[in-house]
């Protein structure tokens, strides 16, 4: 039985989400453990809610030439005196952390596919293996048995009252600030909006104004009659989500939020998004993918729309 144990995983936001259905797993098996998440601080507005864990440390995944903070989170490690540490992220990072606490804590049983560790799992030869599957295997060396299935039904909510009158479609037209080439045109989701439209469905955006506002500005100049919820919680895009009939949506983490809670996504992707590798997991998929994101057209779009039934 351990009754301490730590879990690392930074992210991106995709990630941590298709890890909470094993978060769930971990704390089904060890119910009485106390159970510690290390992760990125840029994440705290979605881990600072997890149900499934009972501490979250955070760090940032700086410079490498930032040993301060390496020695702080090590130390953090190092004096809580983990039974048992899983480490989903299998980083070079993490390999550092795996031989600096073996040397305090000779008892540790450690899950990785890095140097040393116990419970040592390899996908090296397997390298198109999806990621939640690896991570599915990798638990199974520790007879924990998890569905791959995202667990966040936590962050859908009973007082949101905002949902249109009609069917509607959530539209998500952003990414990472890093990644604006995962940006299907402005203009090409206010085509469709205006489309659906005339099929008297709604469409409505979500994201943030922050770091897509120019997409969203666009969007609401050529569709007026798109509704603007953005710089809205993750919780009210869970909630929303729950309800709509489908998303269209980029490669970016709130549409792993999207299909989690079972919507419908016609997920759009250029050639640097594999999807046999990072998969969404929860709901219906219809899936277009060109070399170029904006050589997706609307006409594709429109014809290969993921809906409820």
């Amino acid at each position: 039985m351990f009754k301490n144990i730590l879990i690392i995983k930074h992210g991106a936001l995709g990630d941590l989400i298709q890890i909470t259905g094993p978060l769930k797993s971990i704390r089904a098996k060890y119910p009485n453990s106390k159970i510690t998440l290390l992760t990125d601080k840029k994440f705290i507005f979605f881990t600072k809610n997890i149900i499934f864990v009972n501490e979250i440390i955070y760090e940032s995944r700086s410079s490498p030439l930032r040993i301060d903070l390496w020695i702080t989170s090590l130390l953090k490690i190092i004096s809580r005196n983990y039974d048992l540490i899983i480490d989903l992220q299998n980083s070079d990072r993490t390999s550092i952390y795996y031989f600096f606490t073996k040397i305090f804590n000779f008892k540790l049983i450690w899950s990785g596919n890095r140097h040393g560790g116990k419970f040592k799992y390899s996908f090296s030869e397997d390298n198109q293996l999806p990621i939640k599957d690896r991570i599915i295997n990798q638990l199974k060396l520790i007879n924990i048995d998890s569905s791959d299935k995202p667990e966040i039904d936590w962050m859908i909510k009973n007082n949101v009252n905002e949902f249109p009158s009609n069917d509607f479609i959530i539209l998500l037209p952003g990414s990472s600030p890093k990644h604006k080439h995962k940006r299907w045109p402005a203009e090409n989701f206010a085509e469709i909006a205006i489309i659906l439209k005339e099929k008297n469905i709604d469409t409505v955006i979500l994201g943030q104004s922050s770091s897509e506002g120019e997409e969203i500005k666009k969007i609401k100049s050529l569709s007026p009659t798109t509704i603007d919820y953005s710089n809205k919680d993750l919780s009210f895009l869970a909630t929303m989500a729950s309800k709509a009939i489908g998303a269209i949506a980029n490669d970016t983490g709130p549409t792993f939020i999207v299909a989690a809670v079972g919507c419908p996504v016609t997920w759009l992707l250029s050639s640097h998004t594999n999807p046999k590798i990072t998969q969404l997991v929860g709901s219906k998929v219809n899936t277009l993918k060109k070399e170029e994101i904006r050589e997706i057209s609307v006409e594709e779009v429109k014809n290969n729309l993921a809906l409820r039934h």
